[in-house]
């Protein structure tokens, strides 16, 4: 399907079109066109009157399908667009939208995804509705039939069922997380911009495969492996990716998936080191931004500059420098396992659930049973069995820590 794409902005600003092409193309759709204005939002068209017949002539001329606005439209901007152009109209929250709905695997992500879609409607219903009934237009099919209090309650009453199915989702995911913190390790969010490289961090330290892809939004539903890093095992968990101007109503969907964020006890912010400067700036200030958003702004983080295998070496640290990061970061690249080394060793002196233990265990007909579950949570660094009792150098979690202190007979730790 053939697009165009426009994006009108004040002076001043600068355009998002190339993100906005990025997002078409994730839909599936090929950007023919791309249209920018500078001036102050028109009342009836949001662009000037003169922009959109050089845009109904575009549309004609290359056999435009839909014309997609990083702008927010109000109701009748989309309406008089839509019969001035003679092709629906769409904004960039509605684009976000469809990709989400392409790529919602599990059923919390399908709800997520249609109570976000259902809350953008109903802030529009009422208007829709009575443009609908002047003449059906394009993206305005279907509506004449409803009165607009009727279809305002109707789609009210299909946020309220979906909350509650949503509620019963949570519980659930809430009951897992418990789980988690009982077992007691340490838990990582990988973050950052969408097609940061997030999932090919995963896959590598993970050992998995899940869906790696050069489009936007692949990861919707959090992935959550136990991993190794630097010998000690920790939940290592691949979310959502973070956009500029994200909807608010996916926000307010995803609320609970990017709240396990903030109860995260380490982030890797991963970065895309490839791009141009200007572009890792904004895509690290709009990923803090959301991070401070969803209350993760006191969790430790550790900033993950990837693809340093298509950056240029020598201007590497020069455009890092220019960052002034003030906060630990590694440069790796996911792809081929470069400096992998040094981000398990940041993750190693910021991980302070961790404590160094020496301990002498008696036999005992449990003592197998407690090494199993010592091995699956520690780094043991060495073990000796003696005639009465095992040796035990490890570092372990506070947890673990204190049930081997309740079966030994000599106990020693600290703090790592």
């Amino acid at each position: 399907m053939k697009v165009a794409i426009v994006h009108r902005v004040n002076p001043g600003e600068e355009d998002n079109l190339e993100e906005l092409a990025e997002l078409c193309r994730t839909a599936g759709y090929e950007v023919v066109y791309k249209l920018k204005q500078v001036r102050l939002p028109h009342p009836e068209y949001n662009i000037g009157p003169g922009k959109v017949e050089e845009l109904r002539e575009a549309v004609r001329k290359l056999t435009v399908d839909k014309v997609v606005f990083e702008n927010e439209l109000k109701p009748v901007q989309e309406y008089n667009l839509a019969k001035k152009l003679g092709v629906q109209v769409i904004t960039r929250t509605q684009l976000i939208l469809e990709i989400f709905s392409m790529h919602a695997h599990s059923l919390e992500a399908k709800l997520q995804i249609k109570l976000a879609e259902l809350k953008y409607e109903l802030s529009r219903a009422k208007e829709k509705v009575r443009l609908a009934k002047k003449g059906e237009q394009p993206g305005f099919h279907g509506l004449g039939a409803y009165e607009a209090d009727v279809y305002y309650d109707e789609i009210h009453r299909r946020i309220v069922s979906i909350t509650k199915k949503l509620e019963a989702v949570k519980k659930h995911m809430d009951l897992i997380r418990l789980e988690r913190k009982k077992i007691g390790l340490p838990i990582i969010s990988l973050t950052g911009y969408t097609n940061a490289g997030k999932s090919t961090l995963f896959n590598l330290l993970a050992r998995e495969s899940v869906e790696v892809d050069s489009k936007l939004f692949t990861t919707l539903t959090p992935t959550t492996r136990i991993v190794r890093l630097g010998g000690k095992p920790v939940f290592l968990s691949d979310t959502v990716g973070f956009i500029k101007n994200l909807p608010t109503q996916l926000v307010e969907a995803f609320y609970a998936t990017l709240r396990e964020i903030a109860l995260s006890d380490l982030i890797f912010l991963v970065v895309d080191i490839s791009e141009p400067l200007e572009v890792v700036r904004r895509k690290l200030d709009t990923s803090l931004e959301t991070l401070n958003n969803i209350g993760a702004f006191n969790v430790p983080k550790i900033i993950v500059f990837n693809k340093i295998d298509l950056a240029d070496s020598i201007d590497l640290n020069s455009k890092i420098d220019s960052l002034k990061i003030s906060m630990p970061w590694v440069a790796v690249s996911a792809r081929y396992g470069w400096n992998i080394e040094k981000l398990e060793k940041a993750v190693s002196s910021m991980l302070r659930d961790f404590v160094r233990i020496n301990v002498n265990i008696p036999y005992s007909e449990s003592l197998s049973k407690l090494l199993k579950e010592l091995y699956d949570k520690s780094k043991v660094i060495n073990i000796e069995y003696g005639e009465e009792y095992v040796s035990i150098d490890a570092e372990t979690t506070l947890e673990l820590a204190e049930k081997l202190r309740k079966t030994s007979l000599q106990y020693k730790f600290k703090y790592m």
